[in-house]
Formats: structure tokens, sequence, C-alpha cells
């Protein structure tokens, strides 16, 4: 037994992979008690956006360090996913929103030219990606596992 008796053995360093993820979102946690963000909505979104994508990036690294093979239809999403979250990411950073304004009328002064056909603006833009970034995201997670339709279960390793 090693130091973790209730986790299953993930193998040689993949404890440490494990504990990756939780570690990242702790600190981000603190980081943001201590030097309290002026917009954190925002960063609260951020924490979670990176836990889905170092939750993604585990299951991929663990899933190939057990020798699976990765079907095209995953390795498609994997791909579009990787693609459409960038793409996002992009107007996520741009700082389009603000908690601050008070007034609509000082919420239109704001606003930024309209991008997507003379209607949307860099925000709505970044709701559409992201709302396909998720979609792609746990579209990896549907169809990741379909090469193991045919092992027996008790076969299949556990992570």
């Amino acid at each position: 037994m090693g130091a973790f008796p209730l986790l299953p053995s993930l193998g040689s360093g993949s404890i440490e992979l494990f504990s990756v993820c939780p570690s990242l979102s702790s600190l981000s946690a603190i980081f943001g008690l201590v030097y309290r963000p002026r917009d954190f909505a925002s960063y609260l979104l951020g924490i979670f956006i990176c836990n889905l994508l170092l939750y993604l990036a585990f299951y991929i690294i663990m899933k190939l360090r057990s020798s699976e093979k990765l079907l095209p239809i995953p390795l498609f999403c994997i791909v579009a996913t990787a693609i459409v979250w960038g793409a996002a990411l992009y107007f996520f950073f741009q700082n389009l929103s603000s908690w601050e304004v008070k007034t609509p009328a000082e919420s239109r002064e704001k606003n930024r030219p309209c991008a997507l056909l003379g209607f949307f603006d860099d925000h709505d833009i970044w709701h559409f990606l992201s709302a396909a970034a998720l979609f792609f995201s746990f579209l990896v997670l549907l169809t990741l596992d379909d090469d193991l339709d045919t092992v027996r279960r008790d076969q299949i390793p556990v992570f």
C-alpha cells in the first residue's frame, strides 16, 4: 500500500500527475483570497476553465500512458476543443465586461464596435465560442473511451 491507500494504484509517477489539478486549484483560490481581484466572477470562471482543461489533459495523458488508442472521432474532438478553446480564451482575455458599471448608459459607452455580422461584439463572440468549446470538451469526454467497447470491464485500467 502506498501513501494514499484509498486511491487506486495509478502507476509510477501518476499520483504526481493526479495531484496537479487540486494543487493548482487550491493555489488559485488562495491567490484570489490574498490579492482579491477586482473582477472576481471572471477570476472564478478562469479557475473553472483551467480545472476543465487540466482534467481533460490528465484523462488523455493517462489514457495514452495506459497504451489505449485514440479513435478518429475523439481525436477530431480533441483538436476541435483545442482550437475553439484557444479562440474563446482570446476573447475572454479582452476584458470585455466590467462589474463596476452602474447604469445601462455607462455600459453602452464601454461597448466595442460590432465585429460579427454588424451586430455581435467581442463579448458575444466569447459567449458563442465558449459554448462551442464546452460542447467539444464534453464531446471529448463522451467519446474518448469508445475504443473500450469490446474490452471486458475487469481488463480496463482504472485511473
